[in-house]
């Protein structure tokens, strides 16, 4: 197969680099607004649907296409999939964020806005979003950490080429 020669490799960085900044500063976000403490049941509803809001308009997309990107590295440049141990390792802690993020965050999410939008004021007490909260602001914590541990792990590629 033909590999990008090194001006492609710049441009297919550089998209990769700002989908991973959407992906990150989506979730940091998202994070940081959990710490809110909304006065008002309409004042959660609101926190929770920019929150939602951010999930799909930043974090959805970057991690969908930092992930595309990261297939085009694979099949068009010497990276490849698994020839590095680094690339091994981002491959499995990237697909668990988003399997975590799908399956386990945003329907903790999504039942939070709901219970919020039915009862308003009464969600402030309500025991359901209090550990949803709770439950959702540290795993979006862990995810944007482990995000910047990728980050990081992308800059040192610290282990060397799998042995053959």
């Amino acid at each position: 197969m033909k590999k990008l020669n090194s001006k492609g490799i710049k441009v297919l960085k550089t998209i990769h680099l700002l989908l991973v900044m959407m992906w990150v500063t989506g979730v940091l976000a998202m994070a940081t607004l959990y710490l809110l403490k909304p006065k008002s049941g309409d004042e959660l509803y609101m926190v929770l649907n920019i929150i939602l809001f951010i999930d799909w308009v930043f974090v959805i997309p970057g991690a969908i296409l930092t992930v595309v990107v990261g297939v085009i590295y694979g099949f068009f440049t010497n990276w490849g999939f698994f020839k590095y141990r680094w690339i091994t390792v981002k491959w499995i802690v990237a697909i668990l964020i988003i399997l975590a993020g799908t399956f386990y965050y945003s329907p903790l999410l999504e039942q939070s806005l709901e219970i919020a939008d039915q009862t308003r004021d009464a969600a402030l007490d309500n025991p359901v979003i209090a550990t949803n909260t709770i439950q959702t602001l540290i795993s979006s914590s862990i995810q944007g950490l482990a995000l910047i541990i990728l980050v990081v792990i992308s800059v040192f590629k610290p282990w060397k080429k799998k042995k053959k």
